[in-house]
């Protein structure tokens, strides 16, 4: 095989009570990366299509994540890399994240998958850094293995895939503007007090239990987040206002997904997102902000071959 094409996910990171360490894939919504091998050495971003992202090797997520995987495997072969950017970058929504997810991916499959498919995530969070040199691995580790995770930020990047009732549905709302990953986590505070850490855990562990049980009820009191959400909620457009209608529409939870803009909206069935969705995007419009709105499941599948 001497051409692949992968798609890659889009990913909602920073799950409420799960700051830079509870992520999902998005159903349909990614970046496309043809893969060819070359006759020259190393890698090489032949064309990028859609949106617009560094062509040089040095600053490309999907080629730094793809020159860290060559240089472990000590392989001197060249391949050429197409993207098509469907993902905004700066969207929230890991872009810098499916770009580098996929091109490991794709050349580990053209090579005969020489790493396991978990070993992958070192590589990718290689490229990952270039977008953000504080980057966890949250939307790396959705976009690669799927579904909704739970991942630690250690050099190894363990990653537990956790169990979704069936559902359990997202509404994903885009604004289509950039806020830069750098520029959230700076008005971030540096340190929080012993009782927000305790409220966090301990949500977090809600959460988690609610998801083995399928106990909504334990999920929605359990996704809040503490830490960053009051932070950054004036920054995001639309958010406030997203927020109340979610609230007096008893939704589980809603936040922002990343460092935003993004925005998104857990509820418990399809028809209740798809109406949802519907007022989310009525916000927007009276706003006149351009926007992309989704919706998902969250056992949507990681980065595979088209």
């Amino acid at each position: 095989m001497n051409q692949i094409k992968i798609f890659s996910p889009a990913s909602v990171s920073n799950l409420c009570c799960g700051f830079d360490i509870l992520g999902f894939s998005i159903d349909g919504i990614g970046d496309e990366l043809t893969i060819t091998k070359s006759t020259n050495k190393g890698i090489n971003i032949k064309e990028i299509k859609g949106y617009n992202v560094p062509l040089e090797n040095n600053k490309n997520t999907a080629s730094v994540a793809a020159q860290a995987l060559l240089n472990h495997l000590e392989i001197n072969e060249g391949f050429d890399i197409e993207i098509n950017k469907k993902i905004k970058p700066g969207s929230g929504i890991g872009s810098s994240a499916a770009s580098a997810v996929g091109a490991v991916y794709g050349i580990n499959k053209l090579l005969g998958n020489p790493l396991k498919h978990e070993e992958l995530i070192k590589f990718a969070m290689k490229g990952e850094f270039i977008s953000s040199k504080t980057a966890p691995a949250d939307n790396v580790a959705s976009a690669l293995h799927g579904g909704t995770i739970l991942v630690n930020n250690r050099e190894n990047y363990n990653v537990i895939k956790l169990p979704v009732p069936k559902n359990l549905y997202a509404i994903i709302h885009h604004p289509l503007i950039e806020i830069k990953t750098s520029d959230s986590r700076g008005i971030l505070p540096k340190s929080v007090d012993l009782k927000i850490a305790s409220d966090q855990l301990s949500a977090l562990g809600g959460f988690i239990h609610s998801l083995h049980t399928k106990d909504f009820e334990l999920m929605k009191i359990s996704l809040k987040d503490y830490l960053v959400e009051q932070y950054r909620s004036d920054y995001v457009p639309a958010f406030n206002e997203i927020k109340s209608v979610a609230d007096l529409n008893n939704t589980i939870c809603c936040s922002i997904s990343g460092s935003g803009p993004s925005i998104f909206t857990l509820v418990k069935s399809l028809s209740e997102a798809k109406r949802l969705k519907l007022l989310f995007d009525d916000i927007y419009n009276g706003k006149k902000l351009e926007f992309n709105s989704y919706i998902t499941g969250l056992n949507s599948k990681g980065a595979h071959e088209i």
